[in-house]
């Protein structure tokens, strides 16, 4: 990153001494031109939400919520859902039912998929770090997966926080996801130029040294907000995604960012069944690890693996 950087220093020195336009000069003339473009678009709500990427912009909380996304030290359990763990929860569950594996009929159609679909629990995962600024514990996890934001969010949109009780998915909910696409030329459009624009501001915001996490980052963001429109859509009954679907995706994104979500917690029921590891019992010959659970002890399974290998008690992996 550093020789990167170097690079583009050098070159801006360059460009500078000869009048030409430097790497920032440039972003800020692009940064420009979308804003002015997007201010010239007769949509309702778009004003709004420009005005709301400024503020968010100039306040300094998207650079922290960006800065939340994928910090080294987020998650200080070792512990992952098993199969049969994540499947209690309903939405993962209808997800995998009925939303598409990615691949190149729905790249190429922009349909919502698992792949997109994805981008959702990343989205609140970097929220509620935003807001905790600690690492995960084991309840964090849970409350992030269980704690109810995931229905809000997809049911609600942006009356997320309006529900007294978290609202449950249904099958036919998903089967109109499923078929969500953007491909009408007006919604694409908004959806590319609302892009570039935050990307243009990120650049502003970070210079050369966002590049980084950028690259995993900005498509995640694009991920959510194709699947909070895609949302909006099937609420509606369209299968296409129409301008004012993007519009209402912004509206929702940007209200998470303001919103303190560790206020959701997943129900004790969740908790107690679905504990924390205490230990694990790893196989010497293929790795494989069995977690423990408060009431397990290791003298509660046989010490040879599958494969024949021998299992050995580790308080951690």
């Amino acid at each position: 990153m550093k020789i990167i950087n170097s690079t583009f220093d050098l070159k801006d020195k360059i460009n500078a001494s000869l009048g030409r336009e430097t790497r920032v000069e440039w972003n800020k003339r692009k940064l420009d031109e979308y804003f002015i473009y997007l201010r010239g678009l007769e949509f309702q709500g778009l004003d709004g939400i420009l005005d709301e990427a400024v503020f968010l912009w100039e306040s300094g909380l998207y650079k922290q919520f960006m800065l939340s996304y994928e910090p080294s030290f987020k998650v200080a359990t070792e512990r992952v859902f098993t199969e049969e763990e994540a499947l209690k929860n309903r939405l993962l569950s209808l997800a995998r039912e009925y939303l598409s594996p990615s691949g190149a009929r729905t790249v190429s159609l922009k349909i919502t998929d698992q792949n997109v679909f994805k981008s959702l629990h990343n989205m609140i995962e970097t929220a509620y770090f935003f807001n905790y600024q600690s690492s995960f514990i084991w309840n964090d996890i849970l409350n992030i997966y269980f704690g109810g934001l995931p229905e809000r969010l997809i049911l609600g949109l942006e009356k997320f926080d309006e529900f007294s009780h978290t609202p449950q998915p249904t099958n036919e909910f998903f089967q109109k996801l499923a078929k969500t696409q953007i491909t009408q030329k007006d919604t694409y459009d908004l959806n590319q130029k609302m892009f570039f624009l935050l990307m243009h501001i990120e650049d502003t915001i970070f210079g050369h040294n966002f590049g980084d996490f950028n690259e995993e980052y900005r498509p995640t963001e694009g991920h959510f907000i194709r699947l909070l429109a895609g949302c909006s859509a099937a609420h509606n009954n369209r299968e296409f995604t129409a301008p004012e679907d993007i519009i209402m995706a912004y509206k929702t994104f940007f209200k998470l960012i303001k919103t303190d979500i560790t206020v959701y917690k997943a129900p004790q029921s969740i908790i107690d069944s679905i504990p924390e590891f205490t230990g694990y019992l790893v196989c010497d010959k293929c790795g494989v690890s069995h977690g423990l659970g408060p009431d397990d002890s290791p003298e509660d399974y046989s010490d040879v693996c599958d494969c024949g290998g021998h299992l050995v008690y580790k308080d951690s992996i």
